[in-house]
């Protein structure tokens, strides 16, 4: 089995955020089981070119041009996996101001890499795993027929199999039509969006009619996603495709979060050594944010700094009571929108003793946080999945989740962390009152806590036998 693994990053080679992560441990995860993966990823002008060989040169045909597109390899990981580059100006630069037709340019160098180029592989091509709006329009380009409408199979969809998955819904890629002129294929293929801007298409859309099957990174976001009535460019395809829609759980990789061997941590740990080694990471964690070394409970934050999903702005409101009232400690990093940033900034000026905010990405720190905290907040409106509850869990940090989407797949309430449902300040405040509670009142409850989240098993190994079961029931049908 073959899978041709189609991202737009990658852990280690270029990374915007949480996909890069999944599109590195993932396939590695699956050639560990035998399963051949080959990843494509634009080869952007960040990309370090060592370790990079040239392949061949691919013609594409967009924008009424044929582009010449330069194919380089790189060797995946330790495990043998195959990672190809695909060079050109108009893939230059992910944060461009036309990335929509960046990303067009992007599915039709894939697709045209399908039809044409796939003798440069080892083995030929099974299936063509897609990942969130980047590559939506693959699907439709190499050939596949319109899933809603059961219109005639061509000999490239019999051929080939697609997936995408739903990394995170807000994101949908919506294009003006002009880009399907660009892509030459005809407009009748298309669902044709009415916006603000005129007609538009989703790049999203297409890839939920065209594709084989839709997945997600966990189960509870996918039964949300059916569930939610769609008014925009979506449709409610979701909800006519729901028979071939599948949540999966994402894990993490064991060996880059390990308390054991991380490099950023003063001291090294493992359940049987938390106890003893935690408190002087907390301190260190204190020391670097500017807190005094109290006795109190720390809770960390990690992650976007704005209120369409991160849950910030609940975090703001719960704080600008519980600071005042409470003997505790908070740390916050992250970068983000600039209104949000300045009022948590103003907080901070309040409370100095009590809150320290990082405006800032930095790899090291937060994994001092997930460390040195005692409780990790992951207070989203909506989460695909998350991976800092899981990352929190294996460093001995307890996690404070809401209820939505894979938050509910790996914390439950009592057990492994503290659970919230209503999305307000003052139910998050009652939910960290209540581990502030069980951390001051009950120490033996409290450690109890801590050896069961660092028990908990969330490996790679699981997500990569539960898409190896996908992928070869799909090649059966």
């Amino acid at each position: 089995m073959h899978i041709l693994f189609v991202t737009s990053e990658v852990a280690g080679v270029f990374k915007i955020g949480g996909l890069a992560d999944v599109s590195l441990s993932l396939p590695l995860a699956l050639e560990r089981k035998g399963i051949h993966v080959t990843v494509a990823l634009p080869f952007y002008k960040d990309i370090d070119v060592s370790g990079v060989k040239g392949v061949g040169e691919l013609a594409v045909d967009f924008a009424g041009n044929r582009e010449i597109v330069f194919v380089f390899s790189k060797i995946l990981g330790t495990s043998g996996g195959t990672l190809l580059l695909f060079r050109h100006p108009r893939l230059h630069s992910y944060h461009g101001s036309d990335i929509e037709e960046a990303f067009a340019f992007y599915s039709k160098v894939i697709s045209t890499f399908y039809l044409y180029g796939t003798h440069l592989l080892k083995y030929p091509v099974d299936i063509v795993h897609c990942h969130d709006w980047h590559t939506g329009l693959i699907p439709l380009l190499i050939g596949e027929r319109n899933k809603i409408v059961r219109e005639k199979e061509t000999l490239q969809s019999k051929e080939v199999k697609t997936i995408i998955t739903i990394h995170n819904l807000l994101y949908q890629g919506v294009a003006k039509e002009d880009v399907i002129q660009d892509l030459g294929v005809p407009r009748d293929v298309f669902h044709i969006q009415k916006g603000k801007r005129g007609a538009a298409v989703s790049f999203l859309r297409e890839a939920f009619e065209y594709a084989d099957r839709i997945t997600t990174v966990s189960p509870t976001y996918a039964k949300e996603i059916i569930e939610k009535s769609h008014h925009d460019a979506l449709g409610n395809v979701l909800q006519r495709r729901r028979s071939t829609i599948a949540g999966i759980l994402n894990g993490i990789d064991e060996g880059t979060w390990n308390p054991k061997s991380d490099t950023a941590l003063a001291q090294s740990y493992d359940r049987t050594t938390v106890f003893s080694v935690k408190p002087a990471l907390k301190a260190h964690l204190q020391k670097e944010a500017g807190l005094p070394a109290e006795h109190v409970p720390v809770f960390g934050f990690v992650g976007r700094i704005e209120p369409r999903q991160k849950g910030i702005d609940i975090v703001i409101e719960a704080l600008a009571d519980l600071l005042t009232t409470t003997p505790m400690q908070v740390v916050i990093l992250g970068t983000g929108e600039p209104a949000t940033v300045g009022a948590l900034m103003q907080l901070t000026k309040k409370h100095r003793d009590k809150l320290a905010f990082v405006h800032a990405f930095d790899d090291g720190l937060a994994r001092r946080i997930y460390a040195g905290s005692d409780v990790l907040m992951v207070p989203s409106k909506f989460e695909p999945c998350g991976l800092t509850q899981m990352i929190a869990m294996r460093y001995g940090t307890i996690p404070l989740v809401r209820a939505t989407g894979g938050l509910v797949d790996t914390v439950a309430d009592g057990t492994t962390g503290f659970v919230f449902d209503r999305y307000a300040g003052s139910d998050l405040a009652r939910a960290m009152m209540r581990a502030h509670a069980l951390w001051f009142g009950d120490r033996r409850a409290w450690k109890k806590l801590v050896q069961t989240v660092m028990e908990e098993d969330f490996s790679w190994d699981k997500s990569a036998r539960t898409y190896i079961a996908l992928y070869r029931k799909m090649i059966s049908e």
